[in-house]
């Protein structure tokens, strides 16, 4: 059967549908398109882009020191003060604050703090994204982690974005994106560390107690980042930084299209409305 042939069934099959008939296949095929273009921008072109154009640079975390003092982005400030606050009234002390930026207002500023009766400690995250990534709302984050002496560490956060990598074998990292009171999302951490705790012992984090300290003990855990994502195959090093390999390019990417979902989220939902309820 010839091409000719077969476009002359077509025309004559497309006559002799109805009206609703046409309609029909014509939102089919409209569908048909919607989802060939979805399928070559989420699974060709985003990880082509990434493989070509991310990069994690070389860290450059330094201290806010708290007597010269560097503006920053007024909106990022009042939450940040707002949060230490209601840290310290947890019994946190010690607010340690860091930036990786140069530009003012600052657009990123990072805050620890350390619980010197349990040994928890606290990171609270205030960005400004940048202009291309089509939005500049403020995004916030608050983490709360814990060590045992088996090396595994328990963290807690309402961290909103999907994983772009897969979290180290001995982290525990659960998201509560919908928790964010940190006394609340506190409590539920302290509750995960106690169920564990009846097995193995709980560490003390020690940060050091200069800031020269600090800023070591931050810049310790982003290496030790750095090496899960060169030893998971997501980064490879080069000369500017960490790239992505192929592989990472392509399960950041399609990490973007199918957001990740922690098993133990209805748990801990239920355990937030009880704690929240006890006030």
């Amino acid at each position: 059967m010839t091409s000719q042939r077969i476009v002359e069934l077509l025309l004559r099959v497309w006559y002799w549908l109805p009206v609703r008939g046409r309609v029909g296949v014509t939102l089919l095929a409209v569908a048909q398109l919607y989802w060939v273009a979805r399928f070559y921008v989420c699974y060709v072109r985003a990880p082509w882009v990434l493989y070509r154009e991310n990069v994690i640079p070389p860290d450059r975390t330094r201290t806010l020191n708290p007597i010269y003092h560097e503006p920053i982005d007024q909106e990022l400030l009042a939450y940040l003060e707002l949060t230490e606050r209601k840290m310290m009234g947890l019994g946190f002390c010690d607010p340690h604050r860091t930036t990786d930026r140069t530009t003012y207002p600052l657009p990123a500023v990072g805050s620890s703090l350390e619980h010197p009766r349990f040994g928890d400690q606290a990171t609270i995250v205030a960005m400004r994204p940048p202009a291309e990534l089509g939005t500049r709302d403020p995004m916030y984050s608050i983490g709360f982690d814990s060590e045992f002496v088996d090396g595994v560490t328990l963290l807690t956060s309402n961290v909103r974005m999907p994983r772009f990598w897969p979290d180290p074998r001995k982290l525990d990292h659960v998201r509560i994106p919908h928790v964010s009171d940190p006394a609340v999302l506190y409590r539920l951490h302290r509750l995960r560390v106690i169920a564990r705790r009846a097995e193995v012992a709980q560490k003390k984090i020690v940060r050091g107690k200069t800031p020269e300290q600090r800023l070591v003990f931050i810049k310790r855990r982003h290496i030790d980042l750095y090496k899960h994502l060169v030893h998971s195959r997501y980064h490879r090093r080069s000369a500017g930084g960490l790239r992505l390999t192929i592989r990472g390019a392509m399960l950041t990417a399609w990490r973007q299209v199918f957001p990740w979902r922690n098993i133990d989220q209805w748990w801990l939902r239920r355990r937030a409305r009880s704690v929240i309820r006890l006030g």
